[in-house]
């Protein structure tokens, strides 16, 4: 995620368009995704997707304005797995929401300087947690205990909420511009600058897992080792420790953004937001 002003596009209708292929400009899509559908572009700067998989809908962050602006424009739309807008405007009044969790049945969103915690049962804003030094507050995950880790481009920091209380986590030069996180097996990845970090959640030791991936927006899980990243400019790749890194769809040269993706393991489904293009983008992931 990167600061961009942008002029918005017209709002179009809702909905889904369903593809049977992607063959758009000079982009590139591996043979191993296929686009599958992708919403209109009804969206505001959408900068996260996530997965709620008790529900089996999808949120998605609209920044909806500048990046960097207390400005009550930012919102969360509601949709479902298949493309279809079941509410554009489910959540509001966040400034410029980004990545999300879920923890105890409560969507947690960062929000510049601040945690959102709201209701998932109606979208309403139930708390405010202020993160005392935060100055860009990014990508979010949840560990197997319910605790929330988010992370802090400009101050190189990774805060926790647990028990109603949000701090710094960790802080340290290592963090080169973290952005986005997964917290899985007792450990968070984190993506930074170029490389991405393997952190344990109990010792806070720090180490690099994959070397030169450039920049990381979104990092995702793909199972068996795999790892799915975005890199905001549009490129999405694969990385393992035995294969290294895998392009999978670049779409920077048409100016179409990839921003923090979500990927549905039972369905084999990558979902990307495209940010300044203002739609998210479906595609079928091959094993």
């Amino acid at each position: 995620m990167q600061r961009q002003t942008t002029a918005w596009l017209t709002l179009c209708l809702m909905g889904a368009v369903t593809f049977s292929s992607a063959q758009n400009g000079s982009s590139f899509q591996s043979p191993q995704v296929k686009l599958v559908w992708e919403t209109k572009a009804v969206l505001k700067t959408p900068e996260s997707v996530l997965y709620d998989e008790t529900d089996s809908v999808l949120f998605v962050s609209n920044i909806n304005g500048d990046p960097l602006q207390h400005d009550k424009n930012g919102f969360i739309s509601m949709m479902s797995p298949d493309g279809e807008m079941l509410k554009l405007n489910w959540a509001t009044g966040l400034d410029a929401p980004k990545g999300m969790g879920i923890s105890q049945g409560k969507l947690y969103v960062a929000d510049i300087d601040m945690l959102v915690e709201i209701s998932i049962q109606d979208g309403k804003v139930l708390s405010k947690y202020p993160a005392a030094g935060a100055k860009f507050l990014n990508d979010v995950t949840v560990d197997e205990d319910g605790v929330v880790y988010i992370t802090d481009m400009q101050t190189n920091r990774i805060y926790s909420f647990k028990d109603g209380k949000l701090d710094v986590w960790l802080e340290d030069e290592s963090l080169d511009k973290p952005n986005g996180i997964l917290a899985e097996h007792g450990r968070l990845l984190v993506g930074t600058r170029n490389n991405i970090l393997l952190i344990r959640l109990d010792s806070k030791e720090i180490k690099v897992q994959f070397y030169d991936t450039g920049g990381i927006d979104g990092l995702v899980s793909a199972g068996r080792g795999n790892y799915l990243t975005t890199d905001w400019a549009g490129l999405t790749q694969q990385v393992n420790l035995l294969e290294g890194i895998q392009k999978l769809i670049d779409t920077t040269p048409d100016k179409i953004n990839a921003a923090d993706l979500e990927f549905i393991q039972s369905k084999r489904l990558m979902l990307i937001p495209t940010f300044n293009d203002n739609r998210v983008r479906a595609y079928t992931l091959e094993q």
